[in-house]
């Protein structure tokens, strides 16, 4: 029996991604309790490392992530990992002023 399925593909080095935690995680009802800030923070989006891509039964396309859940007083965090959707998944690079750093322009004359 093989170790990986073939709907299995390993991305390796592992690609850095920003995961859509909110839509991952949505608010529910309870938003309307008091803050905690203790409690854990769901950004909009997190840093994270995609490790795998897998083909679902339905075609669909999952992500193999890991990235950080911290509290709303960043004194605890915890790393997570599991299948995230790819349309919640977005590639990571370098800031766009970053991207221009060595760029110099064009002068005239």
């Amino acid at each position: 029996m093989n170790e990986w399925p073939s709907a299995v593909r390993r991305v390796d080095p592992p690609i850095p991604v920003w995961v859509s935690v909110r839509k991952l995680l949505p608010l529910g009802t309870e938003i309307l309790a008091p803050r905690n800030r203790a409690g854990l923070r769901i950004e909009t989006e997190n840093p994270g490392l995609l490790f795998e891509w897998a083909r679902r039964e339905d075609g669909g396309l999952l992500g193999w992530v890991t990235y950080q859940l911290l509290t709303g007083d960043d004194q605890w965090s915890r790393p997570v990992s599991h299948y995230v959707p790819a349309h919640l998944l977005r590639r990571r690079g370098p800031a766009r002023r970053q991207q221009f750093d060595n760029y110099q322009p064009r002068t005239h004359g």
